[in-house]
């Protein structure tokens, strides 16, 4: 393997079209027009990278190690349908999301039928699943947002832009929560304003009887979301911390024992609720890394999802934390 300089240009630019490629899932097209190269140098770049080890190809059969977690996490969990788990190459999250945005995108085109509803979250996960979708030959899917926008700070990966991207590439409409995802201290209760508002009465009422919902989660140690775009107040978090919450769908915050809470600002909160997911055909959880391991073992314990796309090395380390805290 050739010493690389991650700061010599040359290598720089080596790293930005391998990154591009592999973890963005960008074709060579549109990296040569990004770039404003040529497609024969994007694929010279790309040959050049795996041959000083900037790339490192990995091929393993995931289903040596994948059965088993799967099996032992069904067996614990006979609720859930599904359990999609990609390999883990990398822990890099970058790298963990790409991967299992690929397995969830290839997992959703074939669950989802023509004429269904589909409800999205947001997050930087998902989008790597809706950037990884595959363009049917023929599609007709409504397609929601699970709750109102966060704001311009999360503009790649709000609600409204997953349902937009999602329903260009399966073909179908987007329905769209035109609201902030919580509304402020002193706004009222959600339930008010939505009833007072009849186009986002109808799209949220969409959103909550889908077919399929597909959503992230929040992790009590990485994701200030919230409270960085000004939706909810540093003290509310920290209330939140002082209920024991280990993270959140949509908004609804729970425990690892699966009990949703009731948090400060449950009632201004302008999107689905955790019922509307343990109600519904399909309800799909797309997550990885450390900080989410919690979290998603309190949606499995909750009965939030009855389906989840993560990795191994998510799934090993929930299994071993469901041991440690039963």
């Amino acid at each position: 393997m050739t010493s690389v300089n991650p700061l010599d240009p040359y290598v720089a630019r080596l790293i930005e079209v391998a990154r591009a490629y592999y973890l963005e899932n960008q074709t060579q097209a549109e990296i040569a027009r990004e770039l404003g190269i040529s497609r024969s140098m994007v694929s010279r770049y790309l040959t050049a990278a795996r041959e000083m080890g900037i790339v490192q190809i990995k091929i393993a059969a995931p289903e040596q190690t994948a059965r088993p977690l799967e099996a032992t996490l069904r067996g614990r969990y006979p609720h859930l349908k599904q359990v999609i788990i990609a390999p883990t190459f990398s822990e890099e999250p970058e790298a963990q999301r790409a991967m299992i945005g690929r397995f969830a995108a290839n997992y959703l085109v074939e669950v989802v039928q023509n004429g269904e509803r589909l409800t999205l979250g947001c997050g930087r996960t998902l989008r790597a699943m809706v950037d990884a979708l595959p363009k049917p030959a023929e599609s007709c899917v409504a397609v929601m947002q699970a709750m109102g926008n966060l704001g311009h700070e999360a503009h790649k990966i709000d609600y409204n832009e997953i349902a937009r991207r999602a329903a260009e590439v399966l073909g179908g409409q987007a329905y769209y929560v035109s609201a902030p995802a919580i509304l402020g201290i002193g706004s009222g209760l959600a339930a008010d304003f939505v009833a007072a508002n009849a186009g986002l009465y109808y799209s949220l009422g969409l959103a909550k009887k889908s077919d399929i919902f597909v959503v992230g989660l929040g992790s009590m140690e990485i994701d200030h979301t919230y409270v960085r775009v000004g939706l909810i107040q540093e003290y509310e978090w920290e209330e939140l911390k002082a209920l024991d919450a280990v993270g959140d769908i949509c908004g609804r915050f729970f425990d690892v024992r699966g009990r949703e809470l009731h948090s400060p600002f449950h009632d201004r909160i302008v999107g689905i609720g955790l019922d509307d997911l343990r109600h519904a055909a399909w309800s799909i959880v797309v997550a990885g890394g450390e900080d989410k391991v919690a979290p998603l073992l309190g949606a499995v314990r909750g009965g939030f999802v009855n389906v989840v796309v993560s990795d191994e090395a998510t799934i090993q380390h929930l299994l071993e934390m469901d041991e440690d805290k039963r």
